[in-house]
C-alpha cells in the first residue's frame, strides 16, 4: 500500500505535464503571450524589441529603444481546446476503467502584463515588468476514464523583473534582469478505491479472486467511479533567476538581438488532502500530509534579426531555444520520508518565427507573423492527460493605432494548430493504469495592449 500511495501522489501532482495549458502557448507549459504588440508578429522580434517598454521582457537590452519614460500594459485572453477522441481506453491490472471522454479539457484564461522603462541618462535605462511566463490550466469532467491520471491542473508562475540596460556604444547595448518568481499549483486526480482495496487484500495474502470478492462486499470495485476517492495537492514557492541580453544595431536598417533567460528551480511546498471511501478512511496511505515537489523551469535563448525594408515596412525572423531536457522527472516528497517519481524525459526545442509590420497609413500599423513550435514531449509514452502537448503552428495578425504622440493601442490575434497527438501513458505505481487514445487540439488568442511614451 505504501507503493500505491506513492503513485497516487505522483499522478496527482503530475506537474510533469502539468504546468498549464489553458495557457501554454509555447510548447510545453511556457507562455509566449507576454504582450499583444509582439503577438501580432508571432513574437518573431522577441529579442530585437518592439519599441515599447514591453520589449524588455524578451530582451532587457531592448530598453535602449526607449527615450524618456515608457509604460505598457495589457492582457492576452487564451482559449485552448484539448479533446480526447472516441475509442480511447483506460485499463489497469484489474480490467477496464469506465467513464466518458472528459469533455474539452482546455480552460480559457486572461494573462496580464505590465512594464515600465525610464531613461536615467544618455546610456542607462531602468525598467520593471510583470508577466506570467509559465502556466497550465486543464480540467476534465468528473468520472472521465482518465481520471486516475488527472482531473484538474492549475499552475501559474508570476514573474517580476527589475531590469537595467547600458549603451556600450551608440550601436551596442547590453541589459540584465533579475527574475523574481512566485509559483503556485493546484492539482487533483481520482484514486481508484477499488484497486486500492484489492491491492491491499492481495498484499495481505488473499488471492485476486478472493480480494475482488471481499472488496465488492465493501462496495469497492476497481475502475468504478462510485468507488473512487480523490487527492488534491496545493503548493507555492518564491524563487529567483536572471536574464541577460544584447542588442546590436548592425546598420541603420538592421538590428540583431540575443537574450538568455536562466533556468529557475521552484520547490512547491504545500499539502496533500485526501478524500476516500469510508472503508479506506483509516488507511495511513490516504492520510492528509505535507507535500513538496521540485519544479525545474528551463533556460532559454532567443535570437532575432529585424530589418527595415522601407520607411513603412519592417520584417523580423526569430529563433527560441528552450532547454526542456532539464525536465527529466517530477519528484514529489511527502512527510514521513516517502517519495514518488514521475519520469518526463522531455527534449530541448527550437521555435522558428517570421513576422513583419507595415505602416499603411500615418497612424495605422498592420502586423502579421507565423511560427513553428515543436513539442518537447518525446513520444506517446511520456504524453500526459494534464497537458497533451503536440507540435504547434502559429498564424498571427495584429493592428496598431497611434492615438496621439504619447498614446497608442495594439491588438493581436493568433490561431494555433496543434498536430493530432497520441497518448499511451502508464502511471508509475504498484497498480499501474494505462490511458491510450488520440487528442485533437487548437488554441485561439486575443490580445490588447495600451502603450504610453512621456
Amino acid at each position: 500500500m505504501q507503493h500505491l500511495r506513492k503513485t497516487t501522489l505522483a499522478a496527482a501532482v503530475s506537474l510533469s505535464t502539468a504546468l498549464m495549458v489553458g495557457q501554454a502557448h509555447a510548447a510545453g507549459f511556457a507562455l509566449m503571450e507576454k504582450d499583444a504588440t509582439g503577438l501580432g508578429q508571432a513574437f518573431a522580434n522577441l529579442a530585437t524589441g518592439n519599441g515599447e517598454s514591453s520589449g524588455l521582457v524578451g530582451n532587457p537590452a531592448a530598453m535602449a529603444q526607449i527615450d524618456g519614460t515608457a509604460v505598457s500594459g495589457g492582457v492576452n485572453y487564451i482559449m485552448p481546446s484539448f479533446e480526447l477522441q472516441p475509442g480511447a481506453t483506460s485499463t489497469s491490472a484489474f480490467g477496464s476503467v469506465t467513464g466518458g471522454l472528459g469533455g474539452d479539457a482546455g480552460q480559457s484564461a486572461a494573462i496580464p502584463n505590465a512594464s515600465i522603462v525610464h531613461q536615467l541618462n544618455e546610456k542607462i535605462r531602468v525598467g520593471m515588468a510583470l508577466t506570467v511566463p509559465f502556466g497550465l490550466a486543464t480540467e476534465y469532467e468528473d468520472g472521465w476514464l482518465g481520471r486516475y491520471h488527472g482531473i484538474e491542473s492549475h499552475i501559474e508562475v508570476i514573474d517580476i523583473s527589475p531590469s537595467l540596460s547600458f549603451d556600450v556604444t551608440p550601436a551596442v547595448s547590453v541589459g540584465a534582469s533579475i527574475n523574481i518568481q512566485r509559483g503556485e499549483a493546484k492539482l487533483t486526480s481520482a484514486i481508484d478505491g477499488g484497486a486500492a482495496c484489492v491491492g491491499g487484500q492481495i498484499e495481505g495474502g488473499a488471492s485476486t479472486a478472493v480480494a475482488i470478492g471481499n472488496c465488492a462486499g465493501l462496495g469497492l470495485s476497481p475502475g468504478s467511479a462510485s468507488s473512487d476517492g480523490q487527492v488534491e495537492i496545493e503548493g507555492d514557492d518564491w524563487s529567483i533567476g536572471y536574464s541577460l541580453g544584447a542588442l546590436w544595431q548592425v546598420a541603420e536598417t538592421t538590428r540583431v538581438g540575443l537574450a538568455y533567460h536562466s533556468g529557475i528551480q521552484h520547490e512547491l511546498d504545500g499539502d496533500a488532502d485526501y478524500s476516500v471511501p469510508t472503508a479506506l478512511s483509516t488507511n495511513p496511505a490516504f492520510a492528509d500530509s505535507a507535500a513538496s515537489a521540485d519544479l525545474d523551469l528551463p533556460a532559454s535563448v532567443a535570437a532575432s534579426m529585424t530589418h527595415q525594408f522601407s520607411d513603412t515596412l519592417t520584417g523580423s525572423v526569430g529563433l527560441l531555444w528552450t532547454g526542456w531536457s532539464s525536465f527529466e522527472e517530477l519528484r514529489v516528497e511527502q512527510s514521513g520520508g516517502r517519495a514518488a517519481v514521475t519520469t518526463e524525459n522531455w527534449d530541448d526545442t527550437l521555435r522558428v518565427a517570421v513576422g513583419g509590420e507595415w505602416q499603411f497609413a500615418p497612424r495605422w500599423t498592420l502586423r502579421a507573423g507565423a511560427a513553428y513550435d515543436p513539442t518537447p514531449v518525446p513520444s506517446a509514452e511520456f504524453r500526459t492527460a494534464r497537458l497533451p502537448d503536440a507540435d504547434r503552428t502559429w498564424a498571427s495578425v495584429g493592428l496598431g493605432y497611434e492615438i496621439s504622440k504619447q498614446w497608442s493601442v495594439d491588438v493581436g490575434y493568433t490561431h494555433i494548430w496543434l498536430n493530432d497527438s497520441t497518448i499511451d501513458n502508464t502511471t508509475e505505481s504498484a497498480i499501474p493504469n494505462t490511458l491510450r487514445g488520440n487528442y485533437q487540439g487548437k488554441v485561439d488568442i486575443i490580445g490588447l495592449q495600451l502603450n504610453a511614451h512621456f
